[in-house]
């Protein structure tokens, strides 16, 4: 077996004539990808009868799957690698030529042995020879193989005719390569005859052209011509007033009653401040507070009458302000719980000197007894208010004052929260609102002394909000029914202000005054005007609009550019109305 590797270049010519000059019948052809000669299916027909007529064996190796394609169409044996085969021992040429002309006497071709006579069969004496086979054949082996003579010793006769051999493959190779040729033309010939149609390609282009240069003229002459008219028509002013109801209690717009739904919110907040006090007073105040008093005596109650004394941990005597019964003591599984009560409690002389801090007292009253040490009392915040001489004092003004300002900052407060916390779809009109004080307190009393005092104030706002599309409808609504049919209102040109705006928090109500600014325009028959323009051109165009009353500017668009006329089609016609 023989491999014959392809270059890229190769032409058919050359591979067949490749194969006809090989000795061996089994051929591989390994073909690199992408050989063109060999990618056509007539070439490939061409090499399948060439290695017919020469009886060769010929299988192909290749990775272009194409010619894999085409191969196996013409029935050429592909094999998936290449196969290598040991020859065992190699023929001189002489031998090679005469097993070639041995096959072509057998193949019923004419050969040379229709020209010359022929030779008589040598008999060759057979002599065994050992052959020892190359090292990369796995096995081993002894053959008997045919010793051929020499070609000298066939005498002349054999060397004429190798000679003749070699002239009848000249001449004969030379017919065979214009055969081959003929064959190919034939083959091309068939193909073009086969391959013939009506509609070939060139044909189909240009009849798709045609069609193609149809389509766009009937686009340019009946899709593409349009007309744009903007009109503006003539306007007029018109004011109207409202007088319109936000109510809580309705859900939805009562046109005859020119009311709408509204929202209520509301907001509560609250503020301290300290400020000083600008009064004087020659006092004598009694410092005071409370302490709570304990009963871990008895169960039973004990009753401590006014002015009863409390003696605290540094000395000073206060003094009940009020008779009270503090409750007995609880007894559990044989143990006393202290019971109690809150009193209030006045030093017994005036002066600040009684301001003390939280203290435990007990009941000089009891001293001597077994009560002493079961009632007692304890305070938790300081004594104060304990005066005595100038000093000085909250005035009554000095409170009211402190509230109003404090009231008036925290209102402006107030309503900053309460509109930022209306969704913005909803409107509340500035006077609509409502801020009240719901408390005020002061740690000073009038003439109370005192340095400073503090101030707690609390406020609430309260109000309404409505949807403003809801006034606007009133408004529409009110409008269409006062102007004529041959005008319309413009929407978009009403502008509305609020007037006499009344809130009733009891009823949950907010009456006011909607002045209306707007401006109507005269109506346009368009489907009429369509009518009248189709097919008419620029100058007619102009004509006509200019007649119209109720228009009181027009322009007109034509498109493409080369368009001069109106579309008959009124479907081309586009109306725009701009009354703003």
């Amino acid at each position: 077996m023989e491999n014959f590797y392809l270059e890229k270049n190769e032409e058919l010519f050359s591979i067949i004539d490749r194969i006809r000059r090989s000795r061996d019948r089994r051929i591989t052809l390994i073909i690199p990808a992408g050989l063109q000669p060999l990618r056509s299916i007539i070439n490939l027909k061409i090499l399948k009868e060439e290695i017919i007529s020469m009886g060769k064996d010929v299988s192909i190796v290749t990775a272009d799957s194409l010619i894999k394609k085409l191969a196996q169409q013409v029935n050429l044996p592909i094999l998936d690698k290449i196969q290598e085969e040991p020859q065992i021992i190699k023929k001189s040429n002489e031998e090679r030529r005469q097993v070639e002309f041995e096959r072509k006497l057998k193949s019923g071709k004419r050969i040379i042995s229709d020209i010359v006579r022929p030779v008589e069969p040598v008999k060759v004496p057979r002599e065994e020879v050992l052959f020892t086979p190359e090292p990369e054949t796995p096995e081993t082996e002894t053959k008997q193989i045919e010793k051929i003579p020499e070609a000298d010793d066939f005498g002349e006769e054999f060397r004429d005719l190798g000679e003749k051999e070699e002239q009848f493959d000249e001449l004969f190779g030379k017919k065979k390569e214009t055969r081959v040729k003929e064959t190919i033309k034939e083959e091309k010939r068939r193909e073009e005859k086969r391959s013939f149609r009506f509609f070939t390609a060139k044909r189909v282009m240009g009849f798709l052209i045609v069609l193609f240069l149809i389509a766009v003229g009937f686009v340019l002459y009946f899709i593409l011509p349009k007309a744009e008219i903007v009109i503006n028509p003539k306007k007029e002013d018109i004011s109207l007033e409202t007088e319109i109801t936000a109510d809580k209690n309705i859900n939805s717009i009562d046109l005859e009653n020119n009311e709408i739904p509204a929202q209520i919110f509301q907001i509560e907040t609250e503020d301290s401040r300290t400020f000083p006090t600008t009064g004087e007073k020659e006092v004598e105040e009694k410092a005071k507070g409370t302490i709570v008093i304990y009963n871990q005596y008895s169960s039973s109650e004990q009753t401590l009458v006014k002015t009863t004394r409390f003696l605290s941990e540094n000395g000073k005597i206060f003094r009940l302000t009020d008779t009270v019964v503090i409750p007995g003591a609880s007894i559990d599984e044989g143990k006393i719980i202290p019971s109690s009560k809150e009193v209030t409690v006045e030093a017994d002389e005036a002066g600040d000197a009684y301001n003390i801090g939280p203290s435990k007292f007990t009941i000089p009253g009891f001293e001597g007894t077994a009560k002493y040490a079961a009632f007692y009392g304890q305070s938790s915040a300081p004594m104060t208010g304990g005066a005595k001489g100038m000093m000085k004092v909250a005035t009554k003004e000095d409170i009211d004052g402190a509230i109003q300002i404090v009231s008036a900052e925290l209102k402006n407060k107030v309503s900053d929260e309460f509109k930022q916390k209306i969704p913005t779809e909803l409107k509340m009109l500035d006077n609509s609102q409502v801020l009240e004080v719901t408390e005020s307190d002061s740690t000073l009393d009038a003439d109370e002394p005192g340095k400073e005092f503090t101030v707690t104030v609390k406020v609430k706002a309260w109000g309404l909000a409505f949807k403003e599309d809801d006034v606007l409808s009133l408004i529409k609504n009110n409008i269409n029914d006062k102007i004529s049919q041959d005008k319309i209102l413009i929407p978009s040109t009403i502008k509305v202000d609020y007037e006499n705006v009344k809130t009733d928090s009891a009823k949950s109500k907010t009456d006011f005054i909607a002045q209306a600014q707007a401006k109507t325009a005269w109506n346009i028959d368009e489907d009429l005007i369509k009518k009248d323009l189709a097919g008419k051109d620029e100058i007619e165009v102009r004509k006509y609009l200019s007649s119209l009353a109720e228009i009181e500017t027009a322009k007109v668009i034509f498109w493409p550019f080369w368009v001069k006329r109106i579309p008959t089609n009124k479907d081309k016609i586009k109306i725009v109305i701009k009354p703003e």
